[in-house]
């Protein structure tokens, strides 16, 4: 599927692969929040981000019904490995069980700090979001400029 921003300055390509581990992830979530984070490549103009991979959670994640916390353990390790095959974080995914894909306002918090930080390396970080259940699901993409707001964007295509 393909996702763009109105004015067409983002665009995000997510592969059937990726969707297919999303819903097989929320399916073993059941009913508590998940999520991990997004590698991949942009294309050379620099226009679209290609989510290639999607983690579980890390072990030391901490979660519960309407919540989630991203824990780190093994990240870097990981975040390394791709490296080294030019394929980079692109930013993070997690999972409203039986809610909304819209964003909380921990959810903007986050991107904007991960937005902000220098240690990221991205300063316009992805974040998706699905909500739903592993039969009924709604996913959607947002990017974050790092000012306490988020571009929506909207799928534009099947692939």
């Amino acid at each position: 599927m393909l996702y763009s921003s109105s004015d067409g300055r983002f665009k995000v390509l997510l592969f059937s692969d990726v969707i297919s581990q999303l819903t097989n992830m929320i399916k073993i979530a059941n009913n508590f929040e998940t999520g991990g984070i997004m590698l991949g490549i942009y294309t050379h103009d620099q226009f679209v981000a290609q989510v290639r991979h999607i983690t579980e959670p890390p072990k030391d994640s901490e979660f519960g019904p309407t919540w989630f916390r991203r824990g780190v353990k093994g990240l870097q390790k990981l975040l390394d490995k791709h490296w080294k095959r030019e394929e980079y974080y692109l930013g993070e995914w997690h999972y409203h069980p039986n809610a909304s894909a819209n964003p909380s306002l921990q959810d903007i918090s986050q991107m904007n700090q991960i937005s902000n930080a220098k240690d990221y390396h991205c300063p316009e970080p992805i974040l998706l979001i699905i909500g739903g259940n592993f039969k009924n699901y709604e996913i959607r993409i947002f990017i974050s400029l790092g000012n306490q707001k988020l571009i929506d964007l909207k799928r534009i295509s099947r692939c």
